[in-house]
């Protein structure tokens, strides 16, 4: 098991095979700022937060500059 997964305090993420993951959560890997999911195939499934952006979404901007370096 990867030691992100044991150690996320909320348990937001899940490893496994994909096809049992998808099966489980869907297969949305399209978020901002990622790129599409058709060019990268990515083994990755997002549940999008309801304030989550699309990845071709641009409106997104740097809150604290200072976390950035």
């Amino acid at each position: 098991m990867p030691v992100c997964v044991d150690s996320c305090p909320l348990r937001a993420i899940e490893f496994g095979p994909i096809n049992e993951l998808r099966a489980k959560y869907g297969s949305n890997a399209d978020v901002a700022p990622l790129p599409d999911s058709r060019i990268t195939s990515p083994n990755l499934i997002v549940k999008l937060n309801p304030n989550g952006r699309p990845t071709d979404d641009r409106s997104g901007f740097l809150q604290n500059p200072r976390e950035v370096k």
